[in-house]
């Protein structure tokens, strides 16, 4: 494997894909297309081998606050815009398409304006969440709401991810500091995960200033780990029984070791220290100085995790050693 050095010495291709306007919001890729959704109320499909536009879709009232490939083909996007969620198939030949006359579907029914959609990985289910802390699922066989559930977030429920292999469960993350462990089939949240504890590593000034709020969620392809971003700058990992670190840290397994709340008991079935919930592995505490903006898996290689921060920075990490609160390959600044 390369080594930091190595890797930074190295020249990178880069490709700047100038049309947005306004901030981009959103990323999503499949294949050669990568879609960006903007403040500028648009959605652009970038042909990754040419560099160039490939469709641009406008006419939103709202920004694009997200947008998600479906896995179930390579034409099928959906885009989050406001409270609605425009479905698109960009087999379409027109360059520009409008949102209110060329969509295909439109689904509509969030409370509040929607943070992050996604799609399993089975494509049965889309799920969604909003700035009212709620979660919901969209069955895509039906085109209807599953029903609603409790709220749980007790406020913006900023990211929820999929588990892969798993069709009906999910983990989402807000500004309430929790990650909660869904199941959609049982109809409720099965764990709830406190992210503002008492960390070793963390400066108590630096959780002051930016507290950890959930800001991204990464699934890792085997369904078995997941790594959650910070508002402090932090990652936390979680993972399951079958799944433990190598070589655990004990004294930093044991700060790390989250306590149920009173509001975690009355609203989760499970604490998560047992075998049939979410385990609290490490945290990455200097992962980044400031808020993690987003956080991924490599598609390219799963065993490297990507973040990036709201301070133009990407890092890359080794995940078995990144798991160990180590393994940081390299580290670029935009």
């Amino acid at each position: 494997m390369a080594t930091e050095l190595q890797l930074q010495q190295q020249k990178l291709p880069a490709s700047f894909l100038l049309g947005h306007v306004a901030p981009v919001l959103s990323l999503d890729s499949r294949d050669w297309m990568l879609a960006s959704g903007s403040e500028d109320k648009t959605c652009r499909i970038w042909d990754l081998r040419t560099d160039k536009v490939h469709k641009a879709i406008t006419g939103f009232d709202s920004p694009v606050a997200t947008t998600t490939f479906t896995p179930a083909d390579g034409h099928t996007i959906y885009v989050g815009s406001g409270t609605k969620i425009h479905t698109f198939d960009l087999r379409m030949e027109s360059l520009v398409l409008n949102s209110a006359t060329q969509s295909t579907r439109v689904y509509d029914g969030a409370e509040d304006e929607i943070n992050q959609i996604q799609v399993n990985h089975r494509a049965t289910c889309l799920a969604a969440c909003d700035d009212a802390g709620d979660v919901r699922v969209l069955d895509l066989k039906t085109h209807k709401w599953m029903r609603k559930f409790d709220r749980t977030h007790d406020n913006i429920a900023m990211t929820v991810q999929f588990v892969p292999r798993k069709d009906l469960q999910a983990l989402s993350g807000g500004m309430d500091k929790l990650v909660v462990a869904w199941d959609f089939y049982k109809g409720r949240a099965t764990q709830l995960i406190e992210t503002d504890t008492p960390q070793v590593d963390v400066a108590q000034s630096k959780q002051l200033f930016n507290p950890p709020f959930v800001h991204s969620i990464a699934a890792h392809p085997s369904g078995t780990r997941m790594a959650v971003g910070l508002g402090d700058g932090s990652v936390q990992f979680l993972h399951t029984s079958t799944d433990l670190p190598t070589a655990p840290l004990e004294e930093s397994m044991a700060a790390l070791e989250v306590t149920a709340s009173k509001k975690s008991k009355k609203k989760a079935a499970s604490s998560g220290k047992g075998t049939d919930g979410w385990l609290i592995g490490g945290r990455l505490s200097d992962a980044h100085a400031s808020p993690i903006a987003t956080i991924e898996y490599a598609g390219f290689n799963p065993g490297w995790l990507v973040t990036s921060s709201g301070n133009g920075s990407i890092a890359i990490w080794e995940d078995g050693t990144a798991r160990k609160m180590q393994g940081r390959i390299a580290v670029y600044h935009l």
